[in-house]
């Protein structure tokens, strides 16, 4: 548990006094004196079946602009701690006005059984009003911005008689204080997190066995902002993920989530992760608090205790990098190689930019002698990496089999390393690609690869410029099959910056780039691309390029295509 839970546990109970008996009545809390934007909380433990009688005084808007937002500005509730149900909260349709002020009044008994309790008390409610990132929030705020000052302007004039006391005729060694400590059964707690925190803590499994997880973060329009996850770390996949799909109301403003279910786990190693965006958070509201605020965050826990001997710390395991494609900025496209020699696991950190289920700052392999994609950064893969929404963040593995590839990473002109347009990720150093060893002993099946060095390369011209024609010649002793890859420019049926082969004996040419035997490139709808393969007799060849006065590498007039890289024409055998 953090530090500052114990501070909000610690001062806040002193400012929830019990009073001794009064009319033979036992007080268990008894808050008020508050301030505003605060949680106050008083924890008691109910030892056998109690009747308890409240007297709640709080406030509401009086408006009808809180069609979609939860009215109550001061109010109280009392959550459950061993459950984390309700049990008992302050709503429109359980209080009534108090007469001669602008406050609202609950006054009622119910019986709790035996267990822990938690009596809270918010003076967050009036935050209500400014403005959230959802764009129908933002929409209704500027339409009722007049109704706020004038309709509630004067809503905190009787704030000095808000209360909360809750007392019992029962007899005081029926309860004792509770001060919010977590159950023997947690195994993993990443709560308390504050604005633009990332935390992480693993633990080990020495069977398999079950687990309850219990998550409460913000989310809303279907998106989550602070959310949790859980990693396998031997194969970097992860078991589960808190999204708003799975998670219903935590209480108090909507936007809070609560995720509460059991899950089975092999056994073995795993890491749990939370991560928040820069507002709304523990101890930090822009809004009401959900009704458990201290666990905003993650928490595991076993559901057997006799299970915790199974149990134990884990430090998360450092892997071995093998590409690093990082820091990346406007308007760039970056490629590194490697080889494998083996089948291999391997895990995909890529971070980049994408909205409306489209990626524009993003990563993929490719075989480096096929051509074919084998893996790619698609939105549907990605979840929120912090910060802006559109910050995404893929995190997984993918199985290789033994060969040559490239590792790509692309950019658009916007939102990038050291140049953000809006709010960065999390982790905003590692802004492109990274590639590592699942297994580290999988070091001895890994080597660089570099296309140049390649003994299947005939021929290569890339990164043509405007108003070149540039030329390369090969020999082959034999008939051959070669992979053709070709970029260039071409609409309307023509090309404009294209390549071809030609027999350099009888100057006669076997192969040549047509707009028709092309494909869309990526980017504008003008670069254009073929890759494939043809078969050549054996014989002294010249592969040509030839490009126009505009549209070329690292000099674009519209969007560049997704291998800018290769803007050109390369020959490699293929074996």
């Amino acid at each position: 548990m953090r530090n500052d839970i114990k501070k909000f546990w610690v001062v806040l109970l002193m400012t929830a006094s019990c009073a001794g008996p009064l009319f033979s009545q036992y007080v268990i809390a008894d808050l008020g004196n508050f301030d505003m934007d605060k949680v106050y909380v008083k924890g008691f433990t109910v030892k056998r079946t109690a009747t308890i009688t409240i007297d709640a005084v709080g406030v509401m808007s009086r408006s009808e602009k809180w069609n979609r937002w939860n009215p109550m500005i001061a109010y109280g509730w009392i959550l459950n701690s061993d459950t984390k149900e309700i049990v008992w909260e302050m709503r429109p349709n359980n209080i009534s006005s108090e007469s001669g002020t602008n406050n609202i009044v609950y006054q009622g008994t119910m019986a709790l059984q035996p267990g822990n309790y938690e009596a809270y008390f918010s003076t967050y409610g009036q935050k209500i009003i400014r403005i959230s990132r959802s764009d129908s929030y933002m929409g209704e705020f500027f339409k009722n911005l007049v109704k706020v000052f004038v309709e509630d302007g004067d809503i905190y004039r009787d704030a000095d008689k808000w209360k909360l006391r809750i007392v019992t005729n029962s007899s005081a060694d029926n309860f004792a204080s509770f001060d919010g400590s977590k159950s023997k059964k947690v195994i993993c707690a990443l709560t308390g997190a504050r604005d633009s925190d990332y935390l992480e803590k693993g633990f080990t499994l020495e069977k398999d066995m079950k687990v309850r997880i219990y998550g409460i973060g913000e989310g809303q329009d279907r998106h989550m902002y602070d959310f949790g996850w859980l990693t396998d770390d031997k194969t970097a996949k992860t078991v589960w993920e808190m999204r708003f799909e799975n998670t219903s109301h935590g209480g108090g403003a909507e936007k809070n989530r609560s995720y509460s279910g059991i899950l089975n786990l092999r056994a073995g190693n795993y890491v749990a992760t939370y991560v928040t965006d820069d507002s709304h958070s523990f101890t930090e509201w822009n809004m009401q608090p959900p009704y458990d605020p201290a666990n905003w965050g993650v928490t595991v826990s076993v559901l057997d205790e006799e299970d915790l001997a199974y149990v134990r710390d884990y430090k998360k395991s450092k892997k071995q990098e093998i590409i690093s494609i990082t820091r990346v900025g406007d308007s760039e496209f970056k490629s590194e190689g490697f080889s494998l020699s083996k089948t291999t696991d391997i895990l995909i950190y890529s971070l980049g930019e994408g909205r409306d289920h489209r990626m524009y700052d993003y990563g993929w392999i490719t075989n480096a002698e096929t051509g074919q994609t084998v893996w790619n950064m698609h939105y549907s893969d990605t979840k929120f990496a912090g910060g802006t929404e559109k910050n995404r963040l893929f995190e997984g593995t993918v199985t290789l089999e033994p060969g040559n590839y490239l590792v790509n990473y692309k950019t658009d002109g916007t939102h990038s390393y050291d140049d953000w347009n809006d709010d960065p990720p999390y982790n905003r150093s590692k802004w492109g690609i990274t590639l590592s060893l699942v297994n580290n002993n999988d070091a001895k099946n890994l080597s660089k690869y570099r296309e140049s060095e390649d003994e299947n390369l005939l021929a290569q011209i890339i990164h043509v410029g405007d108003d070149e024609y540039r030329t390369k010649d090969f020999t082959l002793n034999s008939t051959t099959k070669v992979r053709i890859l070709c970029l260039g420019e071409g609409k309307s049926g023509h090309m404009y910056d294209y390549g071809w082969i030609k027999n350099a004996s009888t100057g006669q040419t076997v192969w040549e780039m047509t707009y028709g035997m092309s494909q869309s490139a990526g980017g504008a709808r003008k670069n254009r691309i073929y890759d494939g393969t043809i078969y050549l007799d054996a014989g002294k060849y010249e592969v040509v390029y030839i490009s126009d006065g505009s549209h070329s590498f690292e000099d674009w007039n519209d969007d560049p295509p997704y291998q800018q890289d290769k803007w050109g024409i390369t020959v490699k055998v293929i074996k």
